[in-house]
């Protein structure tokens, strides 16, 4: 790494940098002092005299199972159940019978992690990260250094992503630490293996939206168009890769019915089953991402930083990607039911396909548009006065 270089970016973001890194290590912190602080006023409400004797008065009303029980054990299997860091919703048949809920997801009240907040803040970091240099002409001030592009560019990783991709690595391991230790063992149904696989399969899908918002913020160049790509883009994929996998079930398996809209890859810690493949899928496309902006970075010119798209090349490939990835994300990502009224899928494709190419057409071509435009108006002047 250029030493001239890393000095001027850590002068420019350094500051910066430690109060975000701080701040998602303290939020995480403080998320899991206040779960544990939560988790023991319940346990006290539980074990309150004003509890016990209404759970022994109207014990139907907690669950019908604990009708039969005698008091002191329905005391503490109540708690047992309730007070368990990941349950299970309980789920009926028609007839009001509980049904097995092996199969049921599981949910947890003592996670504050605010996952939404997070993926967030971290891809505006990543939008942010060539995107801002752009738009504010720092770039012109790091091309004039004689250091080259590719240099630039891994130098803003270094000293930008890893830091940051870091913190919320050691914020996710602070939780969870504060977590087990504050509530007690017979109440942690999860073992630690399947807790940190969890946190580190949530933490690849952060590195994925990291890699996802930089690579838009480095290819695009519209003040206003550029953000709205970059929050619409990250906004959705959540659905993404449900809407891929529930199209292949139409498709392919034909199925045609699906209520389930499963995220697949992981957002938070979970106690669910985790699959190896989205884990693979968040390391190789982030690495396809980081290695592919490398070779675009090296090609930036400056002359065009007001365009939506800096790069020529990737014009055709983006109106395709765009036409492809809405309807898919529009039609199949929050699952479909075509088997009642026999429909198919393929008229809404169309339609939002069509929408979504002439839209792409338009924003990616607008100023060779309205040159065409102008022209035309040109020659219509010319020839009225001729």
């Amino acid at each position: 790494m250029n030493k001239q270089l890393m000095t001027i970016l850590k002068k420019r973001y350094g500051l910066a940098l430690i109060v975000v890194c701080s701040s998602i290590i303290l939020f995480y912190g403080f998320s899991g002092i206040s779960d544990v602080n939560r988790w023991k006023e319940i346990n006290a409400y539980y074990d309150s005299e004003e509890f016990i004797n209404e759970l022994n008065r109207s014990p139907e009303e907690y669950g019908s199972e604990y009708k039969q029980l005698p008091a002191e054990k329905r005391h503490k299997t109540y708690k047992e159940e309730n007070l368990k860091l990941f349950y299970q919703a309980e789920s009926y048949d028609e007839y009001g019978k509980p049904m097995d809920n092996s199969n049921q997801p599981h949910y947890t009240g003592y996670f504050s992690e605010n996952f939404v907040l997070l993926f967030a803040v971290v891809s505006m970091i990543g939008f942010g990260l060539f995107f801002i240099d752009l738009k504010t002409s720092f770039n012109e001030f790091l091309f004039s250094l004689g250091v080259s592009k590719k240099q630039i560019y891994f130098s803003k990783f270094a000293l930008i992503a890893i830091p940051v991709l870091g913190s919320v690595l050691l914020a996710k391991m602070l939780l969870v630490a504060i977590i087990i230790t504050g509530i007690p063992a017979e109440y942690i149904n999860i073992d630690m293996i399947q807790l940190m696989f969890g946190v580190v399969a949530s933490w690849t899908t952060v590195i994925l939206y990291f890699s996802l918002s930089a690579f838009i913020g480095l290819i695009t160049g519209h003040i206003l168009l550029a953000p709205l790509t970059a929050f619409g883009f990250c906004g959705s994929f959540v659905f993404f890769a449900t809407a891929v996998v529930n199209m292949w079930n139409y498709y392919i398996d034909g199925v045609t019915y699906n209520y389930l809209a499963s995220p697949h890859f992981i957002y938070s810690i979970t106690k669910e089953p985790i699959s190896v493949l989205p884990i693979i899928l968040a390391v190789l496309l982030s690495f396809f991402l980081f290695i592919f902006g490398a070779f675009l970075f090296s090609s930036l010119t400056l002359e065009k930083k007001g365009n939506y798209l800096l790069f020529d090349k990737l014009k055709l490939p983006v109106i395709i990607a765009m036409t492809l990835y809405v309807p898919i994300v529009l039609v199949f990502g929050r699952g479909w039911y075509f088997g009642e009224e026999n429909r198919s899928p393929i008229p809404s494709l169309l339609t939002y396909g069509l929408i979504t190419v002439l839209i792409g057409i338009y924003v990616v071509y607008r100023k060779e548009i309205h040159l065409w435009l102008n022209k035309r108006k040109v020659k219509k002047v010319v020839s009225t006065n001729l």
